[in-house]
C-alpha cells in the first residue's frame, strides 16, 4: 500500500513540516569561566556542564548545521527555575538562548553560553468544563494531542508531533487545520512568562494586552521566556485525510500546479490542501496534493475533482491523522543538517512564475517545495487583531527546504540560495517567522508588515534594555 507523503518525509531527507516551529536565541559569548552556578536544587532544575554525564543527552537540535555547545545548560523544572537562571545570566552579564522543541531552522535556541531549555516544564491539564487546555512551555505537539485527541478535541497547530508548542504559537503556528479553526496563536488565551527582570507575568486579553497581542505571532524570544499557555479546546471527533500523486515534467507539472493554486486557497473553509514538489531521480517532479478535511467526505470528493477523480480518502479521528502524517518515526526526535526559506503569495502566480518555480527544483538536487493554503479562518481574522499580520488576502505560503548529508553545505546552501533568488521577480518578499532564515535582508518587515511598528513599541515599553533578543527578534523602536 502507498504511504502518504509526509511533512515528516522532509525532515528524512525530502521536505519539512509546516508546521516547524523556530525555538529562541539570544547572543553567546566567548567561552569562558562562568561564575558560581545558581542556587537551584535538582527538583527545580538540572544544571549540565559539557563534562556532564547527562549533557550529550539534551544536546541535539533540529538543524544540526547550526547546533552549538553550551557552557551551561539549565533543564527547568519549575517557573521559579526558569527566573533564577535568567535572573543569573543577565546579573553576570551572560548571553543566553531560550529553548523548548529546539527546532528553529537556524539554531536561535542555541547559544555557546548558556541555554534555558524548558522541555521539563511540560504538564498538560484540561478543563473539561471550559474546553481549554493549560500546557508547560516545554510541551510538545504531539503530547498535546495524546491528551486532547482522547477527549475528541484538538487546538489548531503543526503536524510534527516532537515540535515543542512555545516557539511554534509565538510566531503563529499554521497546521492542518488552519483553514478551519485558525492557526495556534488564535485559540491561545493566556501566556505566562518571566519578564526581563526575572518575575513571573501573566498576559491575557484583560491583563496585559499589548503583551498578549505580541506574544500571538511576533516570534518567540522577544518579550520574555515563557513558561505555559492556555488554549481553547476544539471538538473535531474525525477527519477525512486525502492524497493524490503525480510523477510529471515541469511543463506539465506546472498546469497541475495553477489548477492547485486556484483552487486550494478558496476551498470550503474545511479542507486544506497542501501542495508539496520535488525533483525525482528522472528529472522529473513528484508531486504530492495532501490535506484533510474536517467537512463531509461528499464535499471533499466533489471538491477534489480538479485534481483527481479518484483520491485516496481515509476517514478517521484527528489523533490518528497526527499519526497518519508523522508517519511510522514521527514521534522521535530527528537532528538533520538542512537549510529553509518562505515566501507568501498574495496574488496568484502567472505562467512564468511557476514554470520558474517548477524548473528551479528540478534542476536542484535535494530541494522540496511546500505550499500551505491561506484563507478560511486565517484569512478571516484581521491582520492587526495579533502580531501575525500574513491575513486577508494571502493565497499561500511557499516553504523551501533542503535536507542533506556527507558534507557539502556549501553547494546546498548556494542552490537554495540560487532557487530564492530566481523567485525574486514574482514575490512580494513576505515570510513566515517560523521558518526563519537569518540572510534575509528586510526580515523585521518580512514576518510582521504592518504590525512592526506596535510590535517595536511593545519591545520598547516591555524590554527597553533589549535582555530578550536573538538574531530575529523584534528590533527596539
Amino acid at each position: 500500500m502507498k504511504r502518504t507523503t509526509t511533512r515528516r518525509d522532509v525532515v528524512k531527507g525530502l521536505a519539512a513540516s509546516a508546521i516547524l516551529a523556530p525555538a529562541v536565541f539570544a547572543e553567546s559569548r566567548a567561552r569562558a569561566a562562568l561564575p558560581d552556578l545558581p542556587n537551584l536544587p535538582e527538583s527545580e532544575a538540572l544544571l549540565l556542564r559539557p563534562q556532564d554525564a547527562q549533557f550529550a543527552a539534551f544536546q541535539p537540535a533540529f538543524n544540526a548545521r547550526v547546533m552549538v555547545t553550551p557552557e551551561l545548560r539549565a533543564l527547568c523544572k519549575t517557573q521559579n527555575a526558569v527566573a533564577v537562571v535568567l535572573d543569573w545570566s543577565r546579573t553576570n552579564n551572560l548571553g543566553f538562548a531560550l529553548r523548548s522543541g529546539g527546532h528553529c531552522y537556524e539554531g536561535l535556541s542555541e547559544s555557546a553560553s548558556v541555554v534555558v531549555d524548558t522541555r521539563m516544564i511540560n504538564q498538560i491539564t484540561v478543563d473539561n468544563a471550559k474546553h481549554t487546555v493549560t500546557v508547560g512551555s516545554g510541551a510538545t505537539l504531539g503530547a498535546i494531542y495524546r491528551k486532547t485527541g482522547a477527549l475528541g478535541f484538538a487546538i489548531p497547530a503543526g503536524s510534527c508531533p516532537t515540535v515543542g508548542v512555545s516557539g511554534h504559537v509565538l510566531g503563529g503556528g499554521y497546521g492542518f487545520l488552519g483553514r478551519p479553526l485558525g492557526l495556534a496563536c488564535d485559540s491561545l488565551q493566556a501566556v505566562s512568562l518571566i519578564d526581563p527582570h526575572g518575575q513571573a507575568v501573566e498576559a491575557d486579553a484583560q491583563q496585559h494586552p499589548d503583551l498578549f497581542w505580541a506574544c500571538r505571532g511576533g516570534g518567540g524570544g522577544s518579550f520574555g521566556a515563557a513558561t505555559s499557555f492556555r488554549f481553547q479546546m476544539h471538538a473535531v471527533p474525525q477527519v477525512a485525510t486525502f492524497g493524490i500523486s503525480w510523477l510529471l515534467p515541469p511543463a506539465r507539472a506546472a498546469r497541475i500546479f495553477k489548477t492547485w493554486q486556484a483552487w486550494a486557497p478558496q476551498a470550503p473553509n474545511p479542507i486544506n490542501a497542501l501542495f508539496r514538489f520535488s525533483r525525482h531521480a528522472n528529472g522529473n517532479l513528484d508531486l504530492r496534493c495532501f490535506g484533510q478535511s474536517t467537512g463531509s467526505v461528499s464535499q471533499l470528493k466533489r471538491e477534489l475533482k480538479a485534481l483527481s477523480s479518484n483520491p485516496d480518502i481515509k476517514v478517521m479521528s484527528f489523533f490518528a491523522s497526527v499519526n497518519h502524517f508523522a508517519g511510522p518515526d514521527g514521534w522521535t526526535f530527528q537532528s538533520v543538517t538542512m537549510k529553509g526559506k518562505s515566501d507568501y503569495v498574495m496574488t496568484p502566480l502567472g505562467d512564468d512564475g511557476i514554470l520558474a518555480l517548477m524548473e528551479g527544483v528540478a534542476t536542484r538536487s535535494g530541494i522540496t517545495v511546500i505550499c500551505d493554503p491561506y484563507g478560511g479562518a486565517i484569512g478571516a481574522t484581521a491582520p492587526d487583531a495579533s502580531a501575525f499580520a500574513h491575513r486577508a488576502g494571502t493565497l499561500y505560503c511557499i516553504q523551501y527546504a533542503s535536507v542533506w548529508s556527507g558534507g557539502n553545505d556549501a553547494r546546498h546552501l548556494e542552490d537554495m540560495a540560487s532557487l530564492y533568488a530566481a523567485m525574486r521577480p514574482f514575490m512580494t518578499g513576505a515570510a513566515y517567522v517560523n521558518y526563519c532564515e537569518v540572510d534575509l535582508a528586510d526580515w523585521p518587515n518580512a514576518y510582521w508588515g504592518s504590525n512592526l511598528p506596535r510590535l517595536k513599541q511593545i519591545k520598547a515599553a516591555f524590554d527597553p534594555d533589549n535582555v530578550f533578543r536573538h538574531a530575529l527578534s523584534i528590533p527596539l523602536a
